[in-house]
């Protein structure tokens, strides 16, 4: 187990932060590729609306993310607070 509070942090921090990169990386290729093969197949009207579509997905995928680590920072912080 890695502890924060002594030490090095940044290559800590970095294996917290790979796993949300990538879900944000995933993400945005996902609506990429959704644009690319609606945009083949049908007309601008459709394609405009898996756009609109993929930036509320990407912001939705960003708020739920954004709360989830400010919870993990509160959640280690009162576990923290045990141990001092």
């Amino acid at each position: 187990m890695s502890n924060l509070t002594r030490g090095k942090i940044s290559t800590t921090l970095l294996k917290f932060a790979i796993p949300f990169l990538f879900a944000s990386l995933l993400q945005a290729l996902y609506g990429a590729v959704d644009l690319f093969v609606v945009g083949r197949f049908t007309n601008s009207a459709t394609v405009s609306a898996v756009s609109i579509g993929s930036q509320v997905m990407q912001t939705v995928t960003g708020i739920i993310l954004g709360i989830s680590m400010g919870g993990t920072v509160l959640i280690g912080k009162r576990i923290g607070e045990k141990y001092d």
